[in-house]
């Protein structure tokens, strides 16, 4: 018999958990079965399709096999479309018409929520959920079908995906208000790379984890001006962090200009206009290309498009 006809949602439901607990015995824990019964049921899956899925090491331990890593993208496919139409059908009971699952990187997380105060205003019927994640987070989420649509400040190239601008998201260089390079004003601004090289040799740059794409923009504004020297670096985990960290002194940082508009309007933080910054780039919205997006998430996506004007903060000009 075809073994497409004989796996079943509790088969990729056990090797799922298997997975992320790292055992069978683990897993057994966490599905409420007996290891004896966990075993039974991953030896049919492998009995079906006449391949090794799981390699169990002598200390217990668990290594999955290339065909247990797709089943495993298949089953997080089916589990996050379960979920969107389980939501879908509680919504419909409360005479809603649409579910939207928008996911958007940490650095959206400031103008996001009035995306959706205006869609709730102007579409009363459909429902969106905000997911924030860092990029890697939002690009897994939209692989998995966890959400049908992201805010990114750079597309991936992997998965393959449809992506429009929504607007600018020009990166800043913040400082304390009590920073020597303030005082060199219109000096500063025409200061060629070899003198801003020389004026930031000392200070402490605050950045984001590997990957995230404002510390890639760091990394090339650094290269640019330093030529390769190496600048002292501190990592926090979040734009929040970095922020109080620059207020309270521990360095500089490049940041996207949308998560600190109200702190250099009061005051507590500056911004320096120099060669090379701001550094502008785009606000990006993208959807897996095979995707078939639901009336729902047509109706938002419009939406947003027709009033990404009013909903995309303006910053460059206000800088």
């Amino acid at each position: 018999m075809d073994w497409r006809k004989l796996i079943t949602l509790k088969h990729l439901r056990m090797l799922q958990t298997i997975s992320e607990s790292g055992s069978l015995a683990n897993a057994a824990e966490k599905l409420n079965l007996s290891p004896p019964a966990v075993t039974v049921q991953l030896n049919q899956l492998e009995q079906y399709l006449n391949v090794k899925i799981v390699d169990r090491r002598p200390n217990g331990r668990i290594n999955i096999s290339n065909v247990g890593i797709e089943l495993l993208s298949l089953f997080r496919q089916i589990d996050a479309q379960i979920n969107r139409s389980f939501n879908t059908v509680e919504l419909l009971k409360l005479g809603k018409s649409g579910y939207v699952k928008l996911g958007a990187v940490s650095t959206a997380q400031y103008f996001c929520p009035w995306i959706i105060a205006k869609v709730n205003k102007h579409l009363p019927d459909i429902t969106v959920d905000l997911v924030i994640g860092n990029r890697n987070e939002i690009i897994r989420s939209l692989e998995d079908g966890k959400v049908d649509l992201a805010i990114t400040g750079r597309p991936p190239r992997q998965p393959l995906v449809h992506a429009e601008i929504l607007g600018d998201n020009p990166h800043i260089l913040i400082l304390p208000p009590n920073h020597h390079l303030l005082n060199l004003g219109k000096k500063l601004k025409n200061a060629s790379n070899d003198e801003i090289n020389n004026l930031l040799k000392n200070d402490t740059f605050l950045v984001r984890e590997e990957g995230s794409g404002t510390r890639i923009l760091l990394e090339r504004f650094l290269d640019t001006v330093g030529r390769g020297r190496e600048f002292k670096r501190k990592e926090f985990s979040s734009n929040e962090t970095i922020k109080q960290g620059v207020m309270a002194g521990l360095g500089i940082a490049l940041i996207s200009a949308s998560t600190v508009t109200n702190e250099i309007k009061d005051g507590g933080l500056k911004t320096l206009k120099i060669q090379n910054l701001p550094i502008v780039r785009q606000w990006f919205l993208v959807n897996l290309m095979e995707s078939n997006l639901s009336p729902a998430v047509i109706t938002f996506k419009n939406f947003l498009f027709q009033n990404k004007l009013d909903l995309i903060p303006n910053i460059k000009n206000k800088l």
